[in-house]
């Protein structure tokens, strides 16, 4: 018994002594802080530090952790990043998670301080896979890296594999497969995307919560939009090349290759198979009459098809067991230009063609988003007009008065743009009533 008692003595007093020897280091070097502008690292540590200070913590190891844990927000919160080399700061953290190999927020912290606002993104992520490959049970992590890698760094395919590991996680909420969904429709993963939300959605129907149900038809409709034009603007391209002009008319695409025997979903005839199971099913509806008025209306062949063969409801079916027929018979193939999801048919923005920078939200839109468009384009010439009128005591006598150039922009109809200098009226000719 007094030998234990005298080792763990020795232990105590050999920890104190490193516990003394560690604060003067860092008092010693605060003061080189403080009298230095550009920040100078308090814990120089180097890339083995973890394993020294696993012997120096003497078992310790979740107390050493939690101290170098405070240092570091005292390190960051005392000077920040500027003028920061980002490898002793990544060893910090490193070493802290060796210590304490469940740190979750020493993981999170350490890629926001070495990444958001160190600008070493992909190094940042390095303490993000290894949290990942520890807290195997937890979204959080993987979830973190999607954000980065999506919304930071603009690597979509990455963010989609960070994404698709914490949508597998026990703990991953509900909506962390809907954020996944969102990913994969932006890289073009239109297929996983769009049966994604149709499961949203039906889960929706299932536990009877109408805002999901709102959401995830919103974003059936927007994965369905974005596939369409990915279509629509291989076409553009298409035909440009073969016939070196630009289209007036968004018909004038549909004979070209991208547009011929394609598959893709269509709103209608999701519509229509939700409602088909409906009947089947004995439900009051398959979609909201609150939203069912603002989607294309199915034909009456899709509402009246027979359901697919082999398939049957059984007593207390759920929908979610309906997804993979569901999403069956929402897709077709076809030719020609796209049913729009929104119920109006696409439209070119004449404005637009031709310029690289243009998105492809802006050469195919709605009749209803193209007339807004011009509507707001009158509004903000006229303002021009109205305001170089005030400059000049008299009406501009041309557009290039009033932009100090010539005014090339073209008419989202195609049509010309009249200007009277007498009144100072400009018009469209397409909507010469506006």
């Amino acid at each position: 018994m007094r030998r234990s008692l005298v080792q763990n003595l020795v232990l105590l007093a050999g920890f104190l002594v490193c516990l003394t020897a560690v604060v003067r280091i860092q008092h010693r070097n605060l003061e080189k802080v403080k009298l230095n502008p550009p920040f100078v690292e308090t814990w120089l540590l180097s890339g083995r530090s973890g394993e020294f200070l696993k012997l120096l913590a003497l078992r310790y190891d979740l107390v050493a952790a939690d101290f170098l844990w405070l240092r570091a927000i005292q390190s960051f919160g005392g000077r920040g990043m500027t003028n920061r080399d980002w490898k002793p700061v990544y060893n910090m953290f490193d070493t802290i998670t060796e210590l304490d190999p469940y740190f979750e927020a020493a993981y999170t912290f350490g890629n926001m301080v070495i990444g958001d606002e160190g600008g070493r993104q992909r190094e940042a992520l390095g303490l993000i896979n290894k949290g990942m490959f520890r807290l195997v049970k937890q979204y959080r992590l993987p979830f973190e890296g999607m954000y980065v890698a999506h919304w930071q760094m603009g690597d979509t395919d990455l963010a989609r594999w960070y994404g698709r590991v914490a949508s597998k996680r026990k703990d991953a909420p509900d909506w962390v497969p809907r954020v996944v969904a969102y990913i994969e429709v932006k890289a073009g993963a239109y297929y996983i995307g769009f049966d994604r939300f149709i499961s949203n959605y039906l889960q929706g129907l299932d536990a009877n919560e109408f805002p999901i149900q709102q959401i995830a038809i919103s974003k059936i409709q927007e994965a369905i939009d974005r596939w369409n034009k990915d279509y629509l603007k291989r076409a553009l391209d298409e035909f440009t090349t073969q016939t070196g002009r630009l289209p007036r008319l968004i018909e004038e695409l549909a004979d070209t290759p991208a547009l011929q025997d394609y598959e893709v979903a269509r709103m209608s005839k999701f519509v229509a198979a939700v409602e088909k199971w409906a009947r089947a099913m004995n439900r009051e509806y398959g979609i909201h009459p609150d939203l069912l008025k603002n989607l294309p209306k199915p034909s009456k062949e899709d509402l009246e098809a027979p359901l697919p063969p082999n398939t049957a409801t059984k007593p207390g079916a759920k929908w979610e067991d309906l997804r993979n027929e569901i999403f069956r018979e929402s897709l077709v193939r076809q030719k020609g230009i796209p049913e729009n999801p929104y119920g109006s048919p696409y439209v070119i923005n004449q404005t637009f063609l031709g310029y690289r920078w243009a998105k492809v939200d802006d050469l195919f839109m709605r009749e209803t988003e193209r007339l807004d468009f011009l509507k707001n384009l009158l509004n903000g010439v006229r303002d021009s007009i109205r305001d170089r009128k005030e400059m000049l005591g008299r009406m501009p006598k041309s557009l290039r008065e009033v932009f100090y150039t010539d005014f090339n922009t073209t008419e989202p109809y195609g049509g010309e743009w009249i200007y009277d200098p007498a009144t100072g009226e400009f018009r469209s000719s397409t909507h010469p009533e506006m």
